[in-house]
Formats: C-alpha cells, structure tokens, sequence
C-alpha cells in the first residue's frame, strides 16, 4: 500500500514537471478557491474556537435578564444582575464551576505615558477575581486581584504589557487611572481585540467605585436587589450542558421571583435568557433551542457560501483537466491496452489532481492568511464582524498563530481540497477514460 502510494505521488511530481504551465495554472485557481473558502472559515474559527485566554468557550454560557412586571400589561425592565444575585444563585449551582460578572458598560480609564507629557485612554473591563478563572490570562508578571482584594474594595489593577510599556509600569507599582491611585498586581500578554470577551488594557474589580446595585435610567427597578449593571459569563463544570444548567437554575429562578416580588409589591417574573458561545456569537436561525442540531442548522449559510467559492473556480479547473485528458488519451489507451482496468486509471488520475489540489491548498491557505493580515485592522472589517467596540484604546490587533492552526481548520482545508478535487477532475477523466481504446490510439494520427 505505502509502496503503491510512493509510486503514485512519484509519477504526480513527474507530471508536473512535464506540464509546469498547467501545474502552475491548476496550483495557482486551487489556491484562489480554497482561500476565498478559508477566510470564511477563519472567522469562524475565530468567533467559535477555544482561542487562549478564551479557552472555556465550548463550556460558557452568557446571561441576559428580564424582570416583568405582571400587573403592568407584561411590560419588563432589562437589566444586568447585581452581586448578590450572582453570589446567592449561580455561585451556589452544582453544574457552575465560576461565575462572573463584568460591568455592562464600557469604561475608559485615562493615565499619563511615562514621560508626563500625554494623557492617553485605555479599555478598562471592569470585573470581579472569577473572570481569570474562566479566561487563562498569560501572566508576564504578578497576579490576578484576589477575592479578598474583591471583597475589600481595594483599588487594584491587572495591565496588559502594552500598558505597562506605555506606563512604565510593572508589578508592585501604583498608577493614576483618571487621577486614582491604583496598585498593580499583575500584567498580562496582550489579548487580541478579535477575542471580544477578554480583551482589555486593564482589569479593575467592580467593588470599588463602579458596580451600583440599581441599573442607571431604570427606576422600575429601583427596588430589586438582585437586578445590577453586571453581565454574566457562567463557566460549566466539564460534563454539565446548558439544558442542565436550566433544570437546575430553576428552583433558584422561583426563588429570586418570590423575592424581587415582595420587595417591589407586584408579582414579577424573572425571565432569564442561556446563550452558549455559539449562539451567543452566531445566530442566523434563533429559535430558543440551542443543541447540535440547531448549531447544524446556523452553519448552513456559511457552509453554502464556502461551497459556492469553491463550486464555480470547479468549474473553470474542470475544463483545464478535460483539455489535460485530452492531451493523455493516447497514453491511457495505450495503458488500457496492456490491460489497465478504467477503475485503475481513474483513481491515478484522481490521486494526480488530489495532490495538486493540496499543494494549492497548503498555498490557499497561506494566502488567506495573508489577505486577513492585510485587513485584519481595518476599522470596516472589526465592525463588521464585531470584533472591535472601542475606538479609544491600546487593544492589540495583532493575529496569533493559533487563530489560523488548528485541526479543525486543517480538516477544513482538506475537505475544502478533496471537495474541489472530485468536481473538477472526476467528470472530465471519467468520460475520457471512456472512450474506446482505438479511438484514445489513434487520437495524434
């Protein structure tokens, strides 16, 4: 078998030795094809994969609440969920290895450089010690704040290594965010702003000035201690789904509706909505079920839009390795002749193009890597896929390694390859190799 295989791929490279123009020209409208279909991809692998710090993506689930007020005609009140509503309800689930909460609203902390002479702004995500439990931070120095510091409202910061670059700074020193002293306890490697979810020039814990129990605007809500300006991220303990979450979130649901009812004096009803990361991210058919099925179903559009960059550059390669038959039919009949099953000739022919279809696959790919480098900090292509929401900061837009290298993309492009591989070349050899053995002779005649 080996054998068999070493003698195909030998007699592929001598063929493209042969023909370089045609090598070149199949290589060459591969590459374009399969690129066009992985950049589609590596967004999506971006959006979806467990990309360090988000390493816990496939276990997260993401909160949104809803109080309702009944006795007003169902009308209901949004809002983020307060500290003790995360500390008496998620934090005491079974199924919930780390719950944090983020401020909801985007805070920009101004310091001076390290020379004095400009004030600069920088992303501050604004959360509590559990948010380095459910992202892996690469701590260069320090620490993350702990619960302790938490729980004491002590002015405390995490800094990215640009920041502390742009500062001075390192651990153990204290810097002026908006004019407060805060003391540094650790800096981190720089998170890329594509990875929405934990990036930021600084992390500050909530407890100290800007975590308010009422959200801010809504004063129907003034009454219910559960209701904050915190977003929930909920990390699952390994074998827990959302469905299990939901069953045994439920007795706590009644619990915190019994209470938010007496402390407003109507009947409220507290309606909280699960995302996992998917369908936090991609959400082409929302329909409130969430399970393989229903992610089958939200893949069905981009699938379709990789197929169809891969369908039509077919096409025109089909026709390139019709003309190519052309050129062998005398070849095959003389093979044919000597006794060479159609079935064993077809499968050479497919095995040719297979592994020039790869090797322009190996080049797709590159080249999609490339192209996304080109627009990766474009401020149209971040909006566009909502990668970027602060103008005023010092996020990095720089692209790791292991947002394009993974096995699921490398399965991606294989498939990608071996899909464009079979359209283009199976219809043309198939019907070449057809042709009576006579008529594949005396075809140069």
């Amino acid at each position: 078998m080996i054998n068999k295989f070493l003698l195909l791929l030998r007699h592929a490279f001598a063929l493209i030795r042969d023909d370089k123009l045609y090598s070149a020209i199949y290589i060459a409208g591969t590459a374009v094809a399969v690129a066009s279909a992985m950049v589609v991809a590596i967004v999506f692998n971006i959006l979806l994969a467990d990309i360090p710090p988000e390493v816990h993506r496939s276990r997260t689930l993401y909160l949104l609440n809803t109080f309702i007020n009944k006795s007003d005609m169902g009308s209901g009140f949004r809002s983020g969920c307060s500290l003790e509503l995360i500390d008496s309800c998620f934090r005491q689930m079974k199924c919930v290895e780390a719950a944090t909460g983020i401020y909801n609203t985007q805070t920009t902390f101004l310091a001076y450089t390290k020379d004095q002479q400009n004030r600069i702004p920088f992303y501050a995500r604004v959360t509590d010690h559990e948010f380095f439990h459910l992202y892996e931070f690469r701590f260069l120095e320090g620490r993350p704040f702990s619960e302790k510091e938490f729980r004491d409202g002590e002015r405390v910061a995490v800094i990215s290594d640009k920041v502390a670059d742009v500062l001075g700074a390192g651990e153990g020193s204290t810097v002026l965010f908006n004019e407060k002293p805060y003391h540094v306890v650790g800096v981190v490697k720089s998170v890329s702003v594509f990875l929405t979810e934990s990036a930021a020039d600084v992390y500050v814990p909530y407890s100290e000035v800007y975590y308010s129990q009422t959200p801010i605007s809504d004063r129907s809500s003034a009454s219910v201690s559960y209701s904050g300006n915190l977003a929930v991220r909920i990390l699952l303990r390994k074998g827990c789904s959302r469905k299990d979450f939901l069953e045994e979130l439920e007795p706590f649901r009644q619990h915190v509706k019994a209470v938010a009812s007496t402390q407003i004096g109507e009947h409220v009803d507290w309606v909280i909505d699960v995302d996992t990361h998917f369908f936090n991210r991609v959400s082409f058919t929302r329909d409130g079920e969430q399970d393989l099925v229903h992610e089958a179903k939200n893949l069905i559009t981009p699938a379709i839009l990789m197929l169809l960059l891969l369908f039509l550059p077919a096409i025109n390669l089909s026709g390139l390795v019709s003309n190519r038959m052309e050129g062998r039919r005398a070849e095959m009949g003389i093979r044919k002749a000597f006794g060479a099953k159609r079935r064993t000739l077809l499968s050479e022919v497919i095995h040719e193009n297979l592994i020039l279809t790869l090797c322009g696959g190996m080049v797709g790919w590159l080249l999609a890597w490339f192209v996304i480098y080109l627009i990766h900090d474009n401020k149209v292509f971040l909006r566009m896929f909502d990668f970027h929401s602060n103008a005023q900061s010092q996020l990095d837009t720089s692209l790791d390694i292991s947002m394009f290298v993974t096995p699921t993309l490398f399965i991606i492009v294989f498939l990608c390859c071996a899909m464009l591989n079979l359209m283009a070349a199976l219809i043309p050899s198939w019907t070449s190799l057809r042709k009576p053995i006579v008529e594949s002779l005396n075809q140069k005649r």
